[in-house]
């Protein structure tokens, strides 16, 4: 199972990174485009906001897998251990609850959208929120793992 996490969270990098690459050529394509020919790429400021999207939510996916998602520790830090990994439990149904919502909410807005196209690409403008539902699964997915991680008990890394 391990393995499996580790592979989904490498894609969900993978897709973050890359999505910031094509970003910061576009932008630089744009700002070349716009300051020295003087003809600005109509589609380049959509095509980066849909990039921005893949990479914050792929990027969030792979915070909680890793385990630096924010959150506060001051104050599990000022209590006695036992209580503190009552703090991370509660941290982490959180996160899974958010990814529930993203994964619910997500969907919807994605299935509600996806006949309209973003004006300048023609794409469906539900490709750009499509990263939310499938991020919010990953989050559960890693969060889940992270709760039985705190648990105790072992995630195996032999294929079941």
């Amino acid at each position: 199972m391990k393995k499996l996490l580790d592979i989904l969270s490498r894609g969900s990098l993978f897709i973050s990174a890359s999505s910031l690459v094509l970003m910061t050529a576009i932008i630089s394509y744009q700002v070349i485009a716009r300051y020295f020919f003087n003809d600005s790429p109509a589609w380049s400021e959509q095509l980066s906001r849909v990039l921005l999207g893949y990479l914050v939510f792929f990027g969030a996916a792979v915070g909680v897998h890793e385990g630096f998602h924010i959150r506060i520790d001051a104050l599990r830090n000022a209590v006695p251990a036992k209580v503190g990994k009552s703090f991370d439990f509660i941290a982490n149904l959180g996160v899974i609850i958010a990814g529930v919502v993203m994964v619910i909410a997500g969907f919807q807005l994605t299935k509600t959208l996806w006949p309209f196209n973003i004006p300048s690409l023609g794409l469906p403008r539900g490709l750009a929120l499509l990263p939310i539902p499938v991020s919010g699964a990953l989050i559960v997915l890693f969060g889940g793992a992270q709760l039985i991680k705190e648990a105790g008990a072992p995630i195996s890394t032999e294929a079941e």
